[in-house]
């Protein structure tokens, strides 16, 4: 018998909460943001930061920021796996990218303390994952085997 007091998919995989999701996100340094350029599917990772409910992160010129300028329908996931224990959670975000191009929302975003790990280039711009629906899930097992 499972003991989650939360609902449970027809997967049979834990449904988190809201606020769940949110700390996944915000405790998370890398997620995936995943969109479609030139007619095909493409998925990067990036590190990431929250600003409230939205995704937040820094880019150079590219795919990425192509997808924020033209206001692209985006996908952006997270997640944490052990896979010895056989467990593990993924949230999912769906959402608009769009850049950032206001002065005072660029350096408050700065205030967020979030710096590209690949320091190659400069990445200069900002995207910002307007959020349309959060989702997120669990393993859970009813007893170990």
């Amino acid at each position: 018998m499972t003991t989650s007091a939360r609902p449970i998919d027809h997967s049979g995989l834990e449904v988190l909460t809201i606020a769940d999701c949110l700390y996944h996100l915000g405790t998370a340094r890398v997620g995936r943001v995943a969109f479609v350029s030139d007619g095909h599917p493409v998925i990067l990772p990036v590190n990431h930061g929250m600003d409230g409910d939205e995704v937040v992160f820094r880019t150079n010129i590219g795919s990425k920021l192509s997808a924020a300028q033209q206001e692209l329908p985006v996908a952006f996931e997270v997640d944490g796996i052990d896979a010895d224990r056989r467990a593990g959670w993924s949230v999912l975000v769906r959402g608009t990218a769009r850049t950032v191009e206001d002065p005072d929302e660029v350096a408050a975003l700065y205030q967020l303390g979030i710096w590209p790990w690949a320091d190659t280039v400069r990445r200069g711009h900002w995207v910002r994952i307007l959020t349309h629906e959060i989702t997120g899930r669990k393993i859970v097992h009813d007893s170990v085997a």
